[in-house]
């Protein structure tokens, strides 16, 4: 029996490249009728922040966040039709690599579409985000090999 890609999910960081695998997904899921979900995490450290200012709640950040999330879905669209793709935004805080495959696997996406810097060496961090989630993950997971921008992504 064949496989059958009906959810894709695409971690955000806002970076170019991270539209790249966007346009990646958006090609893939187009010709299947794949539904797709937009995914940022915030670490718990910038929610921290971002909470201390007076005013802020938890429900602003969210609804800041999906906004972003969907002007960036439109930029790197090609064809009006495939906004229909857009199933969800999703915000969350936590560990980037941690929810990634979470929210992958409570959605039951069918795979995981995210940006690599390809960097040689290591991240200060230790081992990067694209990196984790490609070794945890429960789907498969496509990485998108993004030469596209100067600043490093996952």
């Amino acid at each position: 029996m064949g496989k059958k890609i009906s959810a894709i999910l695409v971690p955000t960081d806002y970076s170019d490249c991270t539209g790249e695998a966007i346009s990646w997904a958006v090609a893939l899921a187009a010709p299947l009728s794949a539904d797709l979900l937009l995914l940022h995490v915030i670490r718990r450290e910038t929610a921290d922040e971002l909470l201390s200012i007076p005013g802020m709640s938890w429900e602003m950040i969210v609804r800041r966040e999906e906004k972003a999330l969907l002007e960036m879905f439109r930029t790197w669209m090609t064809e009006e039709g495939e906004i229909a793709l857009l199933r969800e935004t999703l915000v969350t805080v936590g560990e980037p690599a941690e929810k990634i495959v979470t929210t992958a696997f409570e959605r039951q996406v069918d795979l995981i579409v995210i940006p690599t810097y390809g960097r040689k060496d290591a991240p200060e961090e230790g081992v990067s985000v694209s990196d984790r989630v490609v070794r945890m993950a429960t789907c498969p997971v496509m990485t998108i090999q993004a030469a596209c921008c100067e600043d490093p992504c996952f």
